[in-house]
């Protein structure tokens, strides 16, 4: 099983991911995969893990951006 700290990298980085605005898959991700709509429960828990593990944020590696 992963360490507390790694579990919380990859589920901060889930969050944003999932998120269709212009950071998450927005409109380069469309046809890839199908909207979904982050509850405001799952983002309000987000921002506070965030707030308490700014160095566990795991950032989107650019090698795997979508091209327009």
């Amino acid at each position: 099983m992963w360490d507390l700290p790694r579990y919380v990298t990859l589920l901060m980085g889930e969050v944003p991911r999932l998120t269709d605005d212009e950071c998450g898959y927005g409109p380069l991700g469309r046809g890839y995969i199908a909207h979904v709509d982050v509850p405001a429960e799952v983002r309000a828990a987000w921002e506070r893990l965030r707030a308490a593990f700014p160095e566990l944020v795991r950032e989107a590696n650019p090698a795997y951006a979508s091209r327009p």
